[in-house]
């Protein structure tokens, strides 16, 4: 048994799943990364400034699975981080999993799940978090329900649900709860129209506010493997009592092209956003960019820009570079090259800068303006 393990764990996952799913095949994922990087950030050295050598652990265990009607994907990762300057020693996690079930010809579900405890609110996957040096909570689930009404409309209901913590005395979890229901119709074999209805509940140390949202949508097929997408409409946002409440504009505008070489990301809008960790709803705008390009089957390389500002909504306060202290804004550029040595072992270097000002409102507010230099081995026995 000892060097057949992997066939023996297979074949309990699969005398475990339901009779019904005797045809889903099951593969565990593990994934090793080891870097080393240099990193500038002011909380390296327990409040001094300058950077200092370390090294990164990821380990990553996965399990997917699949079969006619299901596709799952789900994992969990530590990051050890372990400076060589100061001798200080973290330990943050991730988690995720990923769904999509057909239940019947005309309807399927699509669930998501990802939730992270990290002491680098920089590395969260979503922009304008990174507002403290303390260690954060953020988790986002997603349900939706899409039914095929006709041969031409789409009909899905889904609800999104998020909640963010900064781990700091005295600080409160934000949560913001999200339901729409929307439709699309296919004019052409390219050209879809959508119609969408949402409504959104913030809810800040004791304090619910709401808001809701209509939006027309368009995706258009430009060619085979790029796709556009636009949707805007207005926001009708109300604050809680003795808050000012208000309109907000909604526009979101993507591009997306999977391809064999050439995968590209381009994201950009306003909106009213919430689960921030200190204030109940905010507007955002936000841009961002992603690029993959494979040259080859074994090299490749990869880019990624975002930007984003944001304040208490409804109100937008243009004046974050005169000081003010409730707009905050930052960016991040990103790039690397990635060398497949074999199958199990590739070889990474990348890049990162990433800058955010005005956040004088916030706990444990600090210039989070930081340079890392890394250098990546990352193997994949299975």
């Amino acid at each position: 048994m000892k060097g057949n393990w992997k066939k023996w764990l297979l074949a309990g996952l699969m005398l475990a799943a339901p009779a019904a799913q005797g045809a889903t095949v099951f593969e565990p994922r593990l994934r090793l990364t080891a870097e080393e990087r240099y990193d500038d950030d002011l909380r390296l050295g327990d409040g001094a400034a300058g950077g200092q050598l370390m090294t990164k652990l990821t380990p990553r265990l996965g399990l997917e699975a699949k079969d006619a009607r299901l596709t799952l994907d789900s994992f969990y990762a530590a990051d050890l981080l372990m400076r060589h300057g100061s001798g200080k020693v973290t330990l943050d996690h991730r988690a995720g999993l990923e769904a999509r079930h057909v239940l019947t010809r005309r309807l399927r579900v699509d669930s998501a799940v990802r939730v992270y405890r990290v002491t680098d609110p920089s590395s969260l996957p979503r922009d304008g978090l990174a507002r403290s040096t303390s260690p954060t909570f953020f988790t986002q689930a997603r349900l939706g329900f899409t039914g095929r009404a006709t041969d031409r409309l789409d009909v899905r209901v889904g609800y999104t649900f998020e909640a963010v913590r900064i781990l700091e005395a005295g600080q409160s979890a934000g949560y913001a709860h999200t339901p729409l229901v929307e439709a699309w119709y296919r004019t052409t074999r390219r050209l879809s129209l959508g119609l969408e209805y949402r409504y959104q509940g913030f809810l800040y140390q004791g304090e619910l506010s709401q808001a809701h949202g209509a939006a027309a949508g368009l995706r258009y097929r430009l060619t085979r493997p790029m796709t556009f997408i636009a949707r805007a409409g207005p926001v009708r946002y109300l604050a809680p009592d003795g808050q000012e409440g208000g309109w907000v504009p909604r526009v979101t505008l993507e591009l997306q092209r999977e391809g064999e070489l050439l995968d590209v990301g381009v994201a950009v809008g306003h909106d009213l956003v919430g689960a921030s960790g200190y204030a109940n709803a905010l507007w955002a705008d936000y841009a961002a960019v992603v690029l993959a390009r494979r040259f080859t089957q074994r090299f490749s390389a990869f880019g990624a820009a975002s930007f984003f500002r944001n304040g208490r909504a409804p109100a937008q306060d243009w004046s974050v570079l005169d000081g003010s202290p409730v707009v905050s804004q930052g960016y991040a550029l990103s790039g690397g090259v990635e060398y497949r040595i074999s199958r199990q072992l590739s070889a990474q270097g990348a890049v990162d800068r990433i800058a955010q000002v005005g956040v004088a409102e916030t706990a444990g507010a600090a210039d989070l303006t930081r340079n890392v230099f890394a250098v990546r081995l990352v193997v994949t026995p299975w």
